[in-house]
Order: structure tokens, then sequence, then C-alpha cells
């Protein structure tokens, strides 16, 4: 099977020439230089092809006209996964950080599924923490989560480290008049380092913006922006598309229902067939003058056909080799959902085997969503690490850490009703085995902790609270439930109690 199309090699340009003496950019040579005294290094190049963004990007919403019939699996594949995905959530050990964390990532839950979305199906996710001014109050500065278009990033990375020496975005823009008509277009150019933050637009802007290039020192010690890689690979730059494997099998879907509907055209169209001793009398008897001397004949309107003893009239029909044509549709569907990893739901329930049981199917796609989650765990990690780095600069604040825990929803294949039936069978059970004197009450509580995730260690004398006093305070309540007395003592009764407590009544 040939290449993906969604793959691309990367072009050389001027940031790659500059930076010859260190390799391509990001792309280590198979030589080092004599003087560094690495005479005998295995030849290593790093693979810095990018994935084809646009295609992917019209793959997902369906408007490559080469993929028109087939494309249409692309959205389930990559929504469906993003959507299980969902956003993470962080702890910090500082409370007030922690507060302000969970403010900001509430307000950027949108980015974040979007950032999942994206690196899903472009592979490359560039996301920058700015300070910009607010929206609603233009004197004051908010930070904000922006996500760069990967064609526009170039890293230049240091061989050996792997780290970013500096980030090249470049912004294409274009000036149209008030009737949207296209004046020119020009490319501004932003550099980032770790010191430093130049802007510079070429010879084809205005001579009014070109005065305004600047280099200006960053006030953060780092370059603000991660890089999300899907499924990276330790011999690549840049992420891989989800739609990558299957992009042939779309291809092919598309190319066998296009010649299916072409060809139902011709299927669904019979030819007349006439078996004529005279084909003149035929003519003159069924058709006008006009028509004959025309060369037309209609065949619409007319009811009956006059035809002389011994002719014969009837229908050519072609084979539609629907059958055939079927079997190759549900094959490439079924080629689609392997190689996915998109279970058959997803794509709704034209085939039969799609109405099978959904528990069965989401047992493999909770694995894919755990691995997903584990790959983004890391960038998530070091976007939000550099989000407190900021955020403590800005207020002044020392943190002792940058570090977070990083969460996510809980998932879980089963669904609720499975869950209920699955806790009481086993309550029973333990309840008869305590009963008989075969399993203590402290093992059948934690045994049961691993079904009820709310529940505490049975028995934990140095912490505040465990399971057993728990159910003890619950005894207590329902006892007072069961006797009238209501929740809380009545007005005048505390007072009461206290009183005789004092004078020596009972306690």
């Amino acid at each position: 099977m040939p290449k993906s199309n969604l793959r691309r090699l990367p072009r050389r340009n001027i940031i790659q020439r500059l930076f010859a003496p260190l390799g391509e950019i990001s792309v280590l040579r198979n030589a080092w230089p004599s003087g560094w005294g690495f005479q005998y290094m295995t030849p290593y190049r790093l693979d810095s092809s990018r994935v084809d963004y646009d295609l992917a990007r019209q793959l997902y919403r369906n408007t490559a006209d080469k993929y028109k019939l087939g494309a249409g699996f692309a959205r389930p594949i990559i929504n469906t996964t993003a959507g299980f995905m969902g956003a993470p959530h962080f702890t910090h050990p500082d409370p007030e950080a922690n507060q302000d964390l969970e403010q900001i990532m509430t307000r950027w839950t949108g980015k974040v599924l979007r950032v999942n979305r994206n690196a899903l199906r472009d592979g490359d996710v560039f996301a920058r923490i700015a300070r910009v001014p607010d929206k609603f109050n233009p004197r004051q500065e908010v930070f904000d989560l922006q996500m760069i278009p990967p064609e526009w990033v170039t890293p230049v990375t240091d061989p050996l480290t792997g780290q970013w020496l500096q980030l090249v975005i470049r912004y294409p823009v274009t000036v149209t008049d008030a009737q949207g008509r296209t004046v020119t277009e020009y490319t501004l150019t932003e550099v980032l380092t770790l010191k430093s933050r130049a802007i510079e637009a070429d010879g084809r802007a205005p001579a009014e913006l070109r005065q305004q290039n600047r280099e200006e020192p960053n006030p953060w010690g780092f370059i603000p922006v991660v890089h999300f890689r899907n499924e990276a690979e330790e011999n690549q730059l840049f992420g891989c598309s989800d739609l990558e494997p299957v992009e042939p099998f779309m291809k092919a879907y598309h190319d066998t229902m296009l010649f299916a509907v072409q060809g139902s055209k011709l299927f669904s169209r019979p030819k007349a067939k006439f078996s004529l001793k005279s084909v003149e009398k035929f003519l003159k008897d069924n058709f006008s003058e006009d028509e004959i001397r025309a060369g037309k004949l209609k065949f619409a309107d007319k009811e009956i056909f006059l035809l002389q003893e011994g002719d014969d009239a009837s229908f050519i029909t072609a084979d539609s080799s629907l059958a055939g044509i079927t079997t190759l549709l549900k094959f490439l569907y079924f080629c689609i959902v392997d190689v996915s990893e998109t279970p058959e739901f997803a794509f709704g329930t034209a085939v039969q085997s799609s109405k099978a049981s959904v528990s069965e199917q989401m047992v493999p796609l909770a694995r894919k969503i755990r691995r997903k989650r584990g790959m983004f765990e890391e960038p998530y990690g070091e976007l939000v690490g550099m989000y407190l780095a900021m955020w403590a600069k800005v207020e002044n604040r020392a943190l002792d850490t940058y570090q977070v825990d990083v969460g996510w929803d809980e998932l879980s294949p089963k669904n609720d009703k499975e869950t209920a039936d699955t806790i009481k069978t086993l309550v029973e059970g333990l309840v008869t085995g305590i009963e008989a004197g075969l399993v203590s009450v402290d093992a059948a509580a934690e045994f049961l902790r691993e079904f009820v995730p709310t529940m505490l260690p049975y028995l934990d004398p140095d912490a505040d609270d465990d399971e057993r006093r728990r159910v003890a305070r619950s005894f207590t309540l329902m006892q007072r439930l069961q006797d009238g007395q209501g929740f809380l003592p009545e007005e005048g009764e505390e007072d009461e109690e206290g009183g005789r407590d004092s004078q020596g009544g009972e306690a």
C-alpha cells in the first residue's frame, strides 16, 4: 500500500540555511564536526516530515472531492476519541495557586477540548499562553490560551538536548479593501527565544508597518509554547494524525461507492429491445412523420406499441453486481473500524453488527482512551506548570514547585445497571460470608472499596475519619430518625441538657 497522502516532506527555508552548521531544522546530520571529538557516531537522522494539515482538515470536514463518499468516517473517528478523553483537571499543593488554576482551567475548558481534537486530527498542536489586554477592560491584562496553526510554526532545537533554541512563527497576512478584493499579502515573522521576542514584517508589508519591527526582552525566561504531539515517536519531530492509517481505506471506499452510484444510472434504466419483421412498418405505425424525419424517436407518453404478427418487444437489463459491491463496502467498513480503533456504534447502525452490545465495544475503546490520555499528560503538565510560573511572576508569589497532578474523569466500560447489579451481588455474598463466620467485616469492607470509590479505609486510627466511624454515625442517625427526634435538638433542649449536666445530673 503506498505511503499515506497525509504526509508531506519539509521544504528548505531561510531558517534552515541559517542554521546549517547545526544541521537542518531539528534534524541531526549523520556526521559531527571532528573538533567535537565525536568521530565514531552512529548515523542518525530525525524525520521532520509533517502531516498535510490542509488535507487532514478537509477529510474531517468532508470537503475533499477525491474523498467525498468515504471521508464521512473521519469526523466520528476524531470526535469519538476526543469526546471520551474530555478535559483533564489539575491540583497543586498551594491552596491559592490551586484555586486560581481551577478557575483558569474552567475558563479554558473549551480550548482544551479543541487541543485534543486538533492533536488527534492534525497530529500537532502548538498551545501558547499569552498575557493580553482584557477584552472588557483594556487597562488590565489577563492570561489567554492560544492555538497556533502548526503549519506556521518552525521549531529550532538543540541537537544534543532536544530543547528549543528558538521558535519561529510566520503569520500570513492578507489585506483587502472594502469590496473584499485582495490589496496585498505579506508575512509577519515572530521569533521567540529564552531571552527575547522579535517581530518583523517582510518587504511586501506597508512601510508604516515595517517601521514597527522590534525586538523586546522575554520577561518569562522560557518560550511560553507547548507542543502536543499525537502518537509521538523518538525519531520524528512532529506527530501523526489518527486519519493517516485510515486514509487509503477512505479513498477506496469513495472509489467503490462512486463506481456503484455511476453504474446505478445504467442499471436502473433498462433499454428497449424490438424484434421486427419490417422496421418501416413499425416506425410508421408508432411514430409521427416529424419524429421519423428528425431521426429522434420519443418513447415518453406512449402507452402501447403496435406490432405485427411475429414481432416481439422486451427490455434489456444489466446485472447491477450490487451483492459484490455491498460485500466490498462492508469489508472496507470493517477495515476502517479496525484500523481506526473506533467502535462500530460511532458510525451508526448501517451495518448489522454495529447493533451489538455497546458495553462489549466499549472495552477496547476505554483502553484506547487511557492510552491517549497518558500520551497527553506530559504536555498538559508542562502547559499548566508554565502557567503557574507566569502567574507567580505576575502575582509576585514564590511557589515551592510548578509540578501539578493531572487527573481525568473516570472512564468505565460498564453501564450504571451493570455496576449496580455487581455491587448488589457482592454485598449479598459478603453479608453471607460474615454471618457464616468465613469473612471478617474488615476484609469485606476492604474488598468492597475496589468497587465503591467513595469508601474510606475501614479502620484508620491516624486519620480524621474512616469508614467504621461513618457507619457508626449512620446507625446513630437512623436510630434518632426512628425515635422521632429529628436531626437537631429542639430549641431550648440543648441548654436544659447542658444545665442538668453541669448540676451533676446524668451526662
